[in-house]
């Protein structure tokens, strides 16, 4: 006779679909989270009128961002942030460490790759008339963020502490300290003394990989939240029946256009920080010398604007400078409260998309003038 085996002698066909370990792991947070409920949410949200590559702007953002936190943090480990060390460290991450000028100009690139992005965001939700009710406060916070980054690039410029980096930042904090009534403490709180040194290192370092790190999580989470709540508003053209009809889930066809555009950003920054490296100047010193003193290239345009010979002296600086940028910043603000119309395709907005034009080409030609300008004198 044939002994029947081991294994088939102790199988048990009530165990026998068990979950093992994972699955059991898996199910205990899920009972507590509720994991599966918010993943079939996120994957099934409805798009009104289907996928669009245009969606893609803001899950883009999210992964530069992501990706300079990474690598931020990983610079940190070989940054100094004194003005004895901060462009010897940084030196050393360029020339020593395995990969740091890559890593360094990853990080350098991805700051303007995020302020290209969250301008080409803004601009396609003001076109697409996004903003509307009940989107006002996804606006409102899609500012604030905006902001943010701003912020983070002219944080960040100082902290390699080359000329460059220490002139931009004067420039930066000139402009700042004709703002009224705050313009002044505010520039004497950045600079920490008559002139940059140390304190101001210091503090822009705080600011740059603490407060507005902090700043932009919670913002984009609130950002997130909102949009969530309040759904996407779909194509500015289409009735509310046809645009149900083209509706697709954000899983596949969203998802697979949010990553073919990230994988693209990613290929583009890296590129650049291969063929464009970051080459420091030298060593930061209250004498310019030979170089003329210039911020970074997303606000060469309001640098230019204020060599105009309209914007000369101390008021026409604080007009060209704060009064102008403030008024316009405010007037995004208000837009949703002020534009009631519920009317959403833009070439029914004509006044929207004449303004977007001006300001998009007033913006590029006063850049381009800026940059002319430092190679003529160069």
């Amino acid at each position: 006779s044939v002994v029947p085996s081991k294994c088939y002698m102790n199988s048990d066909p009530n165990t026998a679909n068990e979950p093992n370990a994972f699955e059991k792991v898996v199910d205990f947070v899920d009972e507590r989270v509720g994991l599966k409920t918010l993943q079939a949410k996120m994957l099934n949200e409805p798009i009104p009128g289907g996928s669009r590559w245009a969606y893609a702007f803001g899950s883009v953002l999210l992964f530069i961002f992501i990706l300079q936190v990474v690598t931020g943090i990983l610079l940190m480990f070989y940054y100094v942030p004194s003005t004895d060390h901060a462009y010897a460290s940084t030196q050393y991450i360029i020339h020593e460490v395995d990969y740091g000028w890559f890593l360094l100009s990853y990080h350098f690139w991805g700051s303007s790759a995020m302020v290209v992005m969250v301008f080409a965001h803004m601009s396609q939700v003001f076109l697409w008339g996004a903003y509307k009710k009940p989107r006002e406060l996804i606006w409102l916070v899609g500012l604030a963020l905006f902001g943010l980054v701003m912020a983070f690039g002219f944080t960040g410029y100082l902290l390699p502490w080359d000329q460059r980096a220490y002139w931009a930042t004067v420039v930066g904090v000139e402009i700042m300290d004709k703002t009224p009534i705050v313009g002044d403490f505010m520039a004497r709180f950045l600079k920490g003394g008559p002139t940059p040194g140390q304190m101001t290192l210091s503090r822009f370092f705080v600011i740059h990989v603490m407060i507005l790190p902090a700043g932009l999580m919670g913002l984009a989470g609130l950002h997130i939240f909102l949009f969530r709540k309040a759904g996407p508003a779909g194509p500015f053209r289409g009735t509310p029946e046809q645009l149900k009809a083209k509706t697709d889930y954000f899983f596949p066809r969203q998802i697979w256009k949010d990553i073919v555009a990230m994988a693209s950003t990613f290929l583009i920054i890296c590129s650049l920080a291969f063929f464009e490296p970051v080459v420091l100047l030298e060593e930061a010193t209250p004498d310019p010398g030979d170089y003329h003193p210039e911020p970074e290239w997303y606000f060469l345009f309001l640098f230019q604007l204020l060599r105009l010979k309209i914007f000369g002296g101390e008021f026409g600086q604080f007009l060209g400078a704060i009064a102008i940028p403030g008024a316009f910043m405010a007037f995004l603000a208000a837009l949703p409260f002020i534009d009631k119309n519920p009317e959403r395709d833009i070439f029914k907005r004509p006044v929207a998309l004449v303004g977007w034009i001006v300001i998009m080409t007033g913006i590029l030609i006063f850049t381009v003038s800026a940059i002319l300008n430092r190679e003529f004198l160069h």
